[in-house]
């Protein structure tokens, strides 16, 4: 189950991610603050309905102030104790990816808590399909738990991909002439341990299928996301590249072609889960 006691939201409170914060802050009893954006910089409004806003979506009280810069947005972030962006894409981004826009770059750089980036969209449950991209390591199994609670929360069924990267090598050893089989010896620890990815799934009532390709991790998780029929792209944030930052390369790359709205797990700081997740 998602935990929020403050949720911002980067937009006007008509905007897409208005009405997914104003959805996200009724359903975990949160608080919603407002933020809107300069003219020309937030999405238009999803609806001409007045009451499709957030202060109708939301009996809370909604906390409207004017961010003068990115600065100004994490102060604020600090200050309120936020434990969820949520932003919307700007209307003048074309073809380039929610994430690629400076201002959710600079914020998913920066930002040491879970950022949530709306596409343009009518329909808050309109998200029935969760992607979530996994190295099988511990901060993607954080990521994997909150998609579980986002599945709770909209009623949707989740699709964990793994990507073994290809590696030219020359089998000299029995154990490299096992990697030649037809399932190779990294792909079955790899089921093994998606296998454990799924019974979490299971055991909280979700739809959870996986799927393992073989290639450029950035290459495959992008071509998944843009192609299939994926609502939200859950990831985590847990590189230590100097040069990268906290995305790391693989998950840059992905932010840079991916077209789908995300929702970005750190591998630590603030969560979203309650303590029996977090304990776990």
């Amino acid at each position: 189950m998602l935990h929020a006691a403050h949720i911002l939201c980067l937009g006007s409170s008509t905007s897409a991610a208005g009405t997914q914060a104003a959805q996200l802050a009724r359903r975990t009893g949160a608080t919603l603050h407002v933020m809107p954006l300069p003219s020309g910089r937030a999405a238009g409004p999803t609806g001409s309905d007045p009451g499709s806003g957030a202060e109708a979506a939301v009996p809370a009280h909604v906390v409207e102030t004017q961010p003068r810069s990115v600065t100004a947005v994490l102060q604020y972030v600090g200050d309120a104790d936020i434990d969820l962006v949520v932003a919307d894409t700007p209307l003048d981004r074309g073809p380039v990816p929610p994430l690629a826009t400076d201002l959710t770059r600079a914020l998913t750089r920066r930002l040491d808590r879970p950022v949530f980036i709306v596409e343009r969209q009518d329909d808050p449950d309109a998200i029935q399909r969760l992607l979530v991209p996994t190295d099988l390591s511990v901060p993607a199994l954080r990521a994997f738990r909150h998609a579980v609670a986002l599945a709770r929360l909209y009623d949707a069924a989740i699709d964990v991909l793994h990507v073994i990267e290809s590696v030219p090598y020359v089998a000299l050893t029995p154990t490299d002439r096992l990697s030649l089989g037809a399932t190779t010896l990294s792909e079955r620890r790899g089921r093994r341990r998606l296998r454990a990815f799924l019974q979490e799934g299971e055991a909280a009532g979700v739809q959870v299928q996986s799927h393992i390709m073989r290639g450029a991790a950035a290459d495959q998780i992008s071509r998944f996301a843009n192609q299939g029929d994926v609502d939200l792209m859950v990831l985590s944030a847990h590189g230590s590249d100097a040069e990268e930052g906290p995305l790391g390369p693989v998950g840059t790359r992905v932010l840079g072609r991916v077209t789908r709205p995300l929702f970005l797990v750190r591998a630590s700081g603030p969560s979203l889960l309650g303590p029996p997740d977090d304990a776990a």
